[in-house]
């Protein structure tokens, strides 16, 4: 593809076909459903006028736009088309993108790492050592960060380990109590003794 093909290409994407542009056409029909509404891949082409999957670039303008004006989003429903996400699913959403992302820069790493040297002008070694410098210190603040979550998160469950102990215990004792307080009730039944004639300061005691 020459550069004037894919200039042309990215201007046919970008600027209007006729009153609008195609990112606009799709950012209008997402905005118009709710939450769990699925838009197929046959309704935004027929929305373009043209296959969709043959090039989704303008789906990315347009659930930009979503995200940055609307406060919503979508999620990938695969050989089917796009669902509107709901607002509570935005937090598993940052989790995955954010791990994905940490994947990449890794990658990244290995890639900058590997290149054999010898091969390289003393400028290309420079830059190349540079950002494998630079990428590994980004690396190694999330790993750590991510390592302080996961403590964290143990100690979390370690605390809602021992309250649900701490709870179950509690029902345990209150449970004895119950049963000896029904002990009591029957004992004093036996010899014609009712609670309500006990003094209250005897049940205190």
């Amino acid at each position: 593809m020459t550069t004037q093909t894919m200039r042309r290409t990215r201007e046919d994407i970008f600027h209007p076909k006729g009153e609008q542009a195609e990112w606009r056409l799709l950012y209008d029909e997402f905005r118009k459903h709710s939450p769990g509404d699925v838009l197929t891949y046959e309704r935004l082409t027929e929305i373009l006028g043209r296959d969709f999957l043959a090039n989704r670039t303008p789906l990315h303008r347009a659930v930009k736009e979503l995200e940055k004006t609307d406060h919503r989003t979508v999620v990938c429903e695969r050989g089917t088309g796009y669902r509107i996400a709901a607002a509570a699913e935005h937090e598993h959403l940052v989790h995955v993108h954010s791990q994905r992302s940490r994947r990449q820069l890794r990658m990244a790493v290995a890639k900058a790492r590997s290149a054999d040297r010898t091969q390289l002008t003393p400028d290309q070694a420079r830059r190349l050592d540079d950002l494998e410098v630079h990428l590994s210190k980004h690396a190694g603040m999330l790993a750590r960060l991510d390592e302080r979550d996961r403590q964290r998160e143990a100690e979390l469950k370690a605390l809602r380990r021992d309250t649900n102990s701490d709870i179950a215990a509690v029902d345990d004792r209150v449970t004895h109590v119950d049963d000896e307080l029904g002990r009591i009730k029957e004992l004093l039944l036996k010899h014609g003794i009712t609670m309500a004639a006990v003094p209250a300061a005897a049940v205190a005691t």
